[in-house]
C-alpha cells in the first residue's frame, strides 16, 4: 500500500514539476550561480563593451517607425501575449507580430517535430520551466550574450541566471518574470483556527515544517477533521522539492536520493498525520478548492493572484493574505523568452525583449505587469519609476514575500 502511495505522490510531483517548475531541468541551481559567475568572462572586455555600446547607440538612433519585419511567437496564453504586442506596436507600428496559439501540453512536442521535419519554427520560443532543460539542449536558441544582442548578465536578477542558462553557462533565454512563492491563506479560516490573520504572526506559527505539522494537527483536531492545511500532498512535495536546492546531476551521475529524500519524508509525515487533503494536484477539484472553506494554505507564486486565485474564488476579495512558507520562499514556475537561432527577424525579435523587459521604454508594459503581479527579472526594469506593483486581493504584506 505504501509503495502505491509513494508512486502516486511521485507521479503527482512529475505533473506538478511540469506545470510549476522542475528541480534541475538542465538549467541549473543556486549552487551553479556562483560557479557561472566565477567562470564567465569579464564584462569589462574592451571588444564586448564596445559592441554593447554600439548596439545600444544604434537602437536609440533608429526611428521606431523605420523598423519593419514580421515576428512569430508561439504561446499558450495568446490573450496575455497580445496585450504585450499591442503595447509594442504603439512604439514600433511597422513590425508585425503574429501570436500563434499552441496548447501548453503540445508545445514541446510541436517544437521538436517541427524542427526535425524541417518546418518553420517561431522567431520567439517560450520556455516553460517544465521543458526548459530539453529546449536548451536542442541547440536551437541563440546565445543572448553574443551579437547582435550583447545581453549583460550583470543587469539580470542574479537568481534568474542559472534558470536561463544551459549546462555550459550560456544564457539562452530571459525570464519574463521571476517567480518567488508564498503561502496564500484565507483570513477568516486563519482567525477561526489560528487565532490571527496577521501575515507575520501566521508566518511565525508555520516557520518550519515541524511547526507546520504541529499547527496542522491542532487545526485538524479543532475542526473535527474538516479543515486541512493544504489541498494536495503534491502541494507539500513540490514546495519542499523547490526549497531543496541541490544539484543532483553531476556529469553522468544522477543522485536522486539527496534531492528527494527530505521532501518525501516531510510529505509522508503530513500524510500520516492526516492534515492534507486528498485531491489530485491541478485537477478540476484542486482549482475549485480555492473557493472552499476546507483548506488553509495554498502555494502562491507571484503570478497566482490574478491567474489562479481570482478566477477560482471570484467572491473572495478581501479574504486572502499571503505569508512566508515554512523555511522560506522558493521559485515556483516561470517562462523564458528565447530567440530561434535560424530566425530571419532576430533584431526585430530582440526589440520585443527590450521593450517588455529591459529598457526604459518598458513603461507602457507596466500596466500589464501590474495585472499579473509580475516580478521583473531585469534590474534596469525593476528600477523604472512607474514600476509600482499593486497586488490585488492580497494584503500589502505580499511585497515582503514577492
Amino acid at each position: 500500500m505504501k509503495r502505491k502511495i509513494v508512486s502516486a505522490i511521485l507521479a503527482a510531483v512529475l505533473v506538478a514539476s511540469s506545470l510549476a517548475g522542475c528541480g534541475n531541468s538542465g538549467a541549473g541551481t543556486k549552487n551553479e550561480t556562483a560557479e557561472i559567475g566565477q567562470n564567465m568572462e569579464s564584462a569589462e572586455d574592451t571588444g564586448t563593451a564596445g559592441s554593447v555600446a554600439e548596439a545600444e547607440e544604434s537602437m536609440q538612433d533608429t526611428n521606431p517607425e523605420d523598423i519593419t519585419g514580421t515576428v512569430v511567437i508561439w504561446d499558450w496564453d495568446g490573450g496575455t501575449q497580445q496585450k504585450y504586442v499591442d503595447k509594442f506596436n504603439e512604439v514600433y507600428p511597422n513590425v508585425t507580430v503574429e501570436v500563434q496559439d499552441v496548447a501548453w501540453d503540445d508545445y514541446m512536442t510541436k517544437l521538436q517535430t517541427s524542427y526535425v521535419s524541417g518546418m518553420e519554427l517561431p522567431d520567439i520560443i517560450l520556455g516553460e520551466m517544465a521543458w526548459r532543460g530539453t529546449l536548451f539542449e536542442m541547440n536551437i536558441c541563440e546565445n543572448l550574450e553574443e551579437a547582435p544582442y550583447y545581453l549583460d548578465r550583470n543587469d539580470m536578477v542574479p537568481s534568474s541566471i542559472p534558470l536561463v542558462s544551459d549546462q555550459n553557462g550560456n544564457i539562452l533565454g530571459v525570464e519574463m518574470q521571476v517567480t518567488p512563492a508564498g503561502f496564500a491563506y484565507k483570513r477568516d479560516l486563519a482567525v477561526e483556527y489560528l487565532g490571527t490573520d496577521d501575515p507575520e504572526e501566521v508566518g511565525e506559527m508555520i516557520k518550519d515544517w515541524d511547526a507546520f505539522l504541529a499547527v496542522g494537527k491542532q487545526v485538524n483536531e479543532k475542526s473535527g477533521g474538516k479543515v486541512k492545511m493544504m489541498v494536495s500532498l503534491g502541494d507539500v512535495l513540490l514546495s519542499v522539492i523547490n526549497q531543496n536546492v541541490v544539484d543532483y546531476v553531476d556529469g553522468a551521475n544522477v543522485d536522486i536520493t539527496e534531492k528527494m529524500s527530505r521532501p518525501l519524508d516531510i510529505t509522508m509525515q503530513m500524510r500520516d498525520a492526516g492534515i492534507i487533503g486528498n485531491v489530485e494536484m491541478y485537477s478540476a477539484s484542486w482549482y475549485s478548492a480555492y473557493a472552499s472553506d476546507e483548506y488553509l494554505f495554498y502555494e502562491a507564486g507571484a503570478w497566482c493572484p490574478p491567474l489562479v486565485i481570482v478566477p477560482n474564488d471570484p467572491q473572495g476579495e478581501g479574504n486572502w493574505a499571503v505569508t512566508m512558507p515554512p523555511e522560506g520562499s522558493f521559485n515556483l514556475g516561470g517562462t523564458t523568452l528565447s530567440i530561434y537561432k535560424d530566425s530571419k527577424n532576430k533584431e526585430a525579435a530582440w526589440l520585443i525583449f527590450n521593450l517588455s523587459i529591459f529598457q526604459s521604454r518598458a513603461d507602457p508594459i507596466c500596466t500589464i505587469l501590474q495585472e499579473i503581479t509580475a516580478v521583473i527579472s531585469h534590474i534596469t526594469a525593476v528600477d523604472i519609476p512607474p514600476w509600482k506593483r499593486r497586488v490585488l486581493w492580497i494584503s500589502s504584506s505580499a511585497d515582503r514575500v514577492w
